[in-house]
Order: C-alpha cells, then structure tokens, then sequence
C-alpha cells in the first residue's frame, strides 16, 4: 500500500517536513511517512535526499516512529557529505538515544552514531560503545561488540587501545553467548594474534 499511485515522495516529503515531532497527533503522518521511506529502502530505491527531514524526528513522542527513523539513518547517515554533515549536528541527539528506555533504539542510535566515518567524533563513538558495552541489555552489547570492529581501523594507537580495552572487559566478564560470539568475532577480525587478551590471570 505504500507504493499506491496516489502517494508521491512529494506529499511524504511535505509530511515529513510540516509535522510536529512532539505533538503525539503529527504520529499518524509521521509514521505513514518513515512506513514509506522503509518501504521504498526494501525495494532498492535510493532515499537518501529525504535525511534532513528524517533526522529531525529522532525525539519523536512515538517509539515505533523512533524505531523507524533509526532504521533509515543508520542506513544513510554516512551516505554522502551531505548525510555525514547532517549526521554530525544531530550527534547530540544520538548521544541521547543511547538513554532510551528502549534497547532496539540504543543499539539503534549506537549503530547510526559509528557509521560516521569522521574522525573528529571519534572520541565520542568510542565512549558511546563503552557505555552501551554496559548496558544492561545483551543485544545493545552485542552491537557494542560489533561497533568496534567499524571504529578500530579508523583509530589510531590511542583509539585502538581504547577499543581493545573494551573487547578484553566483555570477553573477561560477559556471560551472555550472544554478546561473547560478537566479541569473539570482532577480536578474529581485529587482533588474531592477541591471544594474551584471552589468557590474562
């Protein structure tokens, strides 16, 4: 139903910008758009000029609009220069995601947050996976884990420190299997032959 000749990127777009991400009755336009946008990404279609209208909802009043926003922009927000700046002046808001009382929208603003690839912000993505190596959901750590494996060839010796640090205290400590398999992966990929990270007394 979302692809009904009658709906035009044009109507979802002036939707999209006209609504209220604050006002709980702006969710009924708010989620026929992002139902749309995920829609049209199911199908290939490249969606990425409708980011400025879409990062703006990330403090949506409704969770499931929340969710969707996520999905989109972790999708393109390292897109093109135009995303990526985007991306940047709503960082702030991402940081808040990963407050969120809903652990999808954590692991989701994590994996929006480390998609960036500029280094700038690293620092900031980098403590962003510290805290959420913590969370008290194993999915949000398990993408801690998989973040890791996107930060660390960007890093430099500091940064890869930082990172290995992390990956040593979830191997260490972590009794989820789902959280240990990422970590086990992410250490394969980034540092085989650190096999003192898995033997330390």
């Amino acid at each position: 139903q979302y692809f009904e000749e009658s709906i035009s990127p044009g109507q979802i777009r002036t939707s999209l910008a006209n609504a209220d991400p604050s006002n709980p009755s702006s969710t009924p336009a708010l989620l026929r758009g992002m139902k749309w946008l995920l829609a049209s990404m199911s199908k290939g279609r490249d969606v990425s000029d409708f980011f400025p209208h879409v990062v703006k909802l990330v403090g949506s009043h409704s969770l499931e609009v929340r969710k969707m926003v996520y999905i989109y922009l972790s999708r393109y927000a390292d897109f093109d220069p135009t995303c990526r700046e985007l991306a940047l002046l709503a960082i702030n808001s991402f940081q808040r995601g990963l407050a969120d009382g809903e652990a999808l929208i954590r692991a989701l603003a994590l994996r929006t947050m480390t998609s960036i690839r500029v280094r700038d912000v690293l620092q900031i993505q980098i403590m962003a996976v510290q805290r959420c190596a913590a969370d008290t959901s194993p999915y949000v750590r398990k993408c801690a884990a998989n973040a890791l494996t996107k930060l660390f060839p960007r890093c430099g010796d500091t940064g890869k420190e930082s990172c290995l640090e992390i990956l040593t205290k979830l191997l260490e400590e972590d009794a989820s299997t789902m959280v240990l398999t990422s970590a086990l992966v992410a250490f394969t990929e980034l540092c085989p032959e650190r096999l003192d990270l898995l033997h330390k007394p």
